[in-house]
């Protein structure tokens, strides 16, 4: 169980969990999954980040953040639940995976377990859990989407990304994953372009698997998320007005229509 801290309340209902996934790295999900957390906490729904990619981590970098305890000490029994939960930017709760740590990159399905059951724990607490992922199709990614109620699955316009997305679906659905994924193509040059990519993945998807992917939107290719990175900040937080920013509005209002909660108070109007 949770040693619950006293910045978390419980709440009266379990969390909506999102897990941000690909099958290719570096098509930006990890940008998305921060930024995705950042928006809904603007937004007033409570927000906690894990970063998933085991081994790897590397979200505290793009949220401005350096944990002193991370996911890696939870397991080994050297911290709590609650003594791995930081402060991030808008108002987020943080929780990273530790990078570099070959036991992490190597954690065995009863480690993965006990990640899990305190993923549920931390349910009880906030109204959002957003999940990043590693990349690929080991278990280290796909036991984390199972365990979330929906799935945002990123890729560009790359044929190597968009071959990889296909791939992680396949595996996920065929180890029997019937929730919703919702497609993000990222860094493209124009709407038509991003709709072309989700054409092909969702005609393959229903034709091979007979899953139906969902539509989320895109982000576009804009200089103010790479610029972001170099300063170690969201690019919602720090660049408002780029046009990845009004982009990333949308996609956390489509992604609001499945959260079966009452609309929160906005952060700006609480404070």
């Amino acid at each position: 169980m949770v040693e619950q801290p006293n910045t978390l309340k419980k709440s009266a209902e379990r969390a909506k969990i999102f897990a941000v996934t690909s099958g290719k790295g570096g098509v930006g999900k990890t940008s998305l999954s921060v930024n995705l957390a950042c928006e809904f906490s603007r937004r007033g729904y409570r927000t906690i980040i894990i970063d998933a990619d085991l081994g790897l981590a590397n979200a505290h970098i793009l949220a401005g953040i350096k944990p002193e305890k991370t996911l890696s000490d939870y397991i080994s029994g050297n911290a709590e639940l609650a003594d791995i939960i930081v402060d991030g930017p808008c108002q987020v709760k943080f929780i990273s995976g530790g990078s570099g740590v070959k036991d992490m990159a190597n954690l065995d399905d009863n480690g993965r377990s006990q990640i899990c059951v305190a993923v549920e724990d931390l349910a009880k607490f906030c109204d959002i859990i957003i999940l990043d992922t590693g990349a690929g199709i080991s278990k280290g990614v796909t036991d984390f989407v199972h365990l979330a109620d929906q799935a945002v699955l990123v890729t560009t316009s790359n044929f190597a990304a968009i071959a990889d997305a296909y791939g992680i679906v396949k595996v996920i659905v065929q180890d029997g994953f019937e929730k919703p994924i919702h497609t993000v193509v990222n860094r493209v040059r124009s709407p038509r372009e991003a709709e072309q990519v989700f054409h092909k993945l969702k005609s393959c998807t229903e034709r091979f698997l007979g899953f139906d992917l969902n539509w989320l939107g895109l982000l576009p290719e804009d200089s103010s998320v790479e610029g972001a990175v170099l300063k170690r900040a969201p690019f919602s937080e720090v660049f408002p007005g780029s046009a990845a920013t009004r982009y990333l509005a949308k996609l956390v209002s489509g992604l609001e229509r499945y959260i079966e909660t009452a609309k929160p108070i906005p952060q700006a109007a609480k404070n």
